[in-house]
């Protein structure tokens, strides 16, 4: 908040018309404020009306465009955000709010099927985005997270376990994280974070139909970890708790054959 008076401040003072800056500058601060109470109070439209005006006080002013810009994102109208967004960053080429909204659009939209042909662009475009967007280091679980999963998905394994680390740590137990940690750590060998993340899965339960079959495939890779590690009554139970999850996720045949023969071996 303070940043954003500081902004339109400095750029009120650059404004031809020195005499009547100041009023613009208190206006567009006091609209800007106002927009965000009407929010909370469930008055989008008038939050909406609220941002222009103070961005028609202050044209200059790309922190007024960027919290448009998050507003429209929060309330899934995603052309008027994406504009919005584009308005702030062509004032102010390294806004955060800006490359937030827009690195989170494109990673939403290149999952969409009528944007397979260009799914790998929209993705790399995201990433920049969000990479500038987390420049500074700060809590921004969403952004963190979603930068996390474009870069598994793009083959950079190794760049989304740092960062599921830091949001781990800020949300311990969060099972989507925890899959895609052990899917990273894995991809990039880093067999230690995989298994702590493995084993955080494996005493959880099942969480939903969602998330069942991922548990039942980690549960298998947390078994065949501890197969090899000839720890065989763990192997056992790992194994026997994929197939009590959701048998259609995993080849059930061969994980109740390797079940049986850690059973075997433990006896032994």
């Amino acid at each position: 908040m303070t940043s954003m008076f500081l902004l339109v401040s400095a750029l009120a003072v650059q404004t031809p018309a020195a005499a009547s800056a100041p009023d613009a500058v208190a206006e567009a601060y006091y609209l800007f404020l106002q927009s965000r109470s009407l929010e909370q109070a469930g008055n989008v439209n008038g939050a909406i009306s609220a941002l222009r005006k103070a961005a028609a006080l202050l044209p200059k002013a790309a922190e007024i465009q960027s919290e448009l810009a998050g507003l429209f994102l929060r309330e899934g109208r995603a052309g008027e955000a994406v504009t919005a967004a584009e308005a702030a960053l062509a004032l102010d080429g390294k806004n955060r709010e800006a490359h937030r909204t827009l690195g989170l659009l494109q990673a939403a939209v290149a999952d969409l099927p009528e944007y397979t042909s260009t799914a790998a662009s929209l993705r790399a475009q995201a990433i920049d985005h969000l990479e500038q967007a987390l420049a500074v280091p700060m809590s921004d679980l969403q952004s963190q997270f979603t930068l996390a999963q474009l870069y598994v998905r793009t083959k950079r394994p190794e760049k989304a376990v740092g960062i599921l680390k830091d949001f781990l740590a800020e949300r311990p137990g969060f099972a989507e994280a925890l899959l895609l940690m052990g899917e990273a750590a894995e991809s990039s060998n880093k067999w230690e974070d995989a298994v702590t993340a493995w084993g955080q899965i494996s005493v959880m339960g099942s969480k939903g139909a969602t998330f069942r079959p991922r548990y039942a495939m980690a549960l298998v890779k947390l078994g065949d970890y501890y197969f090899d590690l000839k720890r065989y009554r763990e192997a056992a139970d790992a194994f026997d708790r994929a197939l009590s999850s959701d048998k259609s996720a995993i080849d059930a045949p061969g994980v109740t054959q390797k079940r049986d023969r850690a059973r075997e071996l433990a006896g032994k």
